[in-house]
């Protein structure tokens, strides 16, 4: 087990059976389709608590002033980058042994979904892990988890 800026890392150099995913052994997941690089943790896995989407947005510019895992670029992911995560055949065990469909390199015991972008004044989507739905809730939806994300920089 390896620590960084407090959040363990399990070392485990592998993908999965099609190369799609990577574990770069820092904490992140490269999504070689997309080039976009995740957090293999989610806000609930990190910070142990929901969030409200302002206080998602909050969590994120923490996380950049820290330079979290060592990158200081993480952002909420858009709607059409984190449902492209969904893998129906795929099943990880999440918070309170939810199945979720996205890649076994991601950390079991997660939150159920994540916040993402688009917004407005009232309202934010967000992607449900489980059925591959993405909603719009209202900002103030006190149980919401976020999966941030960055774009991969070799």
């Amino acid at each position: 087990m390896v620590y960084y800026y407090g959040v363990s890392v399990e070392n485990k150099n592998t993908s999965n059976s099609n190369n799609r995913f990577l574990d770069n052994l820092d904490g992140t997941i490269t999504d070689n389709q997309t080039g976009l690089c995740w957090c293999q943790k989610d806000s609930f896995q990190i910070y142990q608590d929901w969030l409200t989407f302002q206080e998602a947005l909050s969590w994120v510019d923490e996380l950049n002033k820290k330079d979290f895992l060592g990158f200081h670029d993480w952002r909420i992911p858009e709607k059409d980058e984190i449902e492209k995560l969904f893998i129906a055949d795929i099943t990880v065990l999440g918070r309170s042994n939810q199945e979720l469909h996205i890649d076994s390199l991601f950390e079991s015991g997660g939150g159920n979904g994540s916040w993402c972008m688009p917004f407005d004044q009232q309202a934010a989507f967000y992607f449900s892990y489980s059925s591959g739905i993405s909603q719009q809730f209202d900002q103030d939806f006190s149980q919401g988890y976020l999966r941030p994300v960055r774009l991969y920089q070799d």
